[in-house]
């Protein structure tokens, strides 16, 4: 189950957010989606909002890098690179996977500083 869970959980992500596909929305979450980022509203159509948000920023398709990604039951946890507005980003995002379609969502995001203190990798 575990292993599904990361499959769909890794192949909704690089199709939403990597090919910024709309009708992956409908097809990969619930249509109760619950968003614990309060920048985002609940449901499907608050990532289509944000999805229509980041097209306007000019944000391109592309290959979303998963550092890691590790399943444990029904939740899904992925660590990730993104580029938007031309900033590397980087991403840990939990999941809930309920019968097959993702449920709930929480994230923390980092945008890659300019200056650094150290030269630790954060990827």
């Amino acid at each position: 189950m575990s292993a599904d869970n990361k499959q769909i959980v890794t192949t909704a992500y690089q199709r939403i957010f990597g090919d910024l596909d709309v009708s992956a929305v409908d097809e990969y979450m619930s249509r109760v989606f619950v968003q614990h980022n309060p920048t985002i509203a609940d449901g499907p159509d608050g990532v289509k909002q944000l999805l229509q948000m980041l097209a306007s920023q000019g944000v391109q398709k592309q290959e979303v890098e998963f550092k890691h990604a590790i399943a444990d039951g029904n939740t899904v946890m992925l660590h990730s690179r993104y580029e938007m507005a031309g900033k590397q980003w980087r991403f840990i995002d939990i999941y809930r996977i309920e019968d097959g379609k993702l449920a709930e969502h929480w994230d923390a995001m980092m945008q890659m500083p300019d200056t650094r203190a150290n030269n630790n990798p954060l990827f």
